[in-house]
């Protein structure tokens, strides 16, 4: 059985926690969403703004640990520092299991909308992050599927879980398998290397 340490990407209100859920359901794949445990932090009474590097450990032990027993896992958080995306292939690494990048993006008024809307657990922003990224930060440059969640969750999931897969066929053959007409990389202005939109 080939196991998967998938890693979510995607600003705050892109809709990648309602991706992951969706993943999760289909690969199957234990979801781990870092917010939950930021929040979990703050209400026990740690200080706003110092929750970051205690909850990402726990992500990556709570992570490591679920693949070890056996279970694929995606990893709910923004991958905004290199560290983020190098504990992800850690992990994936040390399990012997597979990697995988997916990348939600839409419209920054959606963005705000959702933001705006949605049901928000502690940690959660209730405002879109602007402005130049903190020193250090960088958007992820690597392979991985970029996808318009303004779509069908459904869809979404289908075309994320394709792309997972292929990744263990690629593996296994050593040569890279014919994507589905929905996978075939577009490029766009912006688009970081090594990405493929669908």
């Amino acid at each position: 059985m080939t196991l998967f340490v998938v890693q979510m990407h995607g600003e705050p209100g892109s809709g990648k926690s309602t991706l992951a859920r969706a993943i999760g359901r289909e690969l199957p794949a234990v979801v781990l969403d870092k917010d939950i445990i930021s929040s979990a932090m703050l209400r026990s009474g740690q200080a706003t703004g110092s929750t970051g590097p205690s909850s990402y450990l726990a992500l990556y032990g709570l992570a490591r640990s679920v693949v070890e027993q056996g279970y694929s896992v995606v990893i709910d958080s923004p991958c905004l520092w290199p560290s983020i995306e190098e504990h992800g292939r850690g992990i994936a690494n040390a399990t012997h299991a597979r990697y995988a990048m997916i990348e939600c993006v839409c419209p920054a008024d959606v963005v705000e909308r959702r933001l705006a809307t949605r049901e928000r657990l502690k940690s959660n922003p209730a405002a879109r992050m602007t402005g130049p990224m903190s020193p250090g930060m960088r958007a992820p440059t690597c392979r991985r599927l970029i996808l318009d969640s303004t779509r069908g969750v459904t869809d979404l999931a289908a075309d994320a879980v394709a792309y997972i897969r292929s990744l263990a066929t690629v593996a296994a053959t050593a040569k890279a398998p014919t994507p589905s007409p929905s996978l075939l990389p577009r490029k766009a202005a912006g688009e970081g290397a090594g990405g493929v939109r669908a």
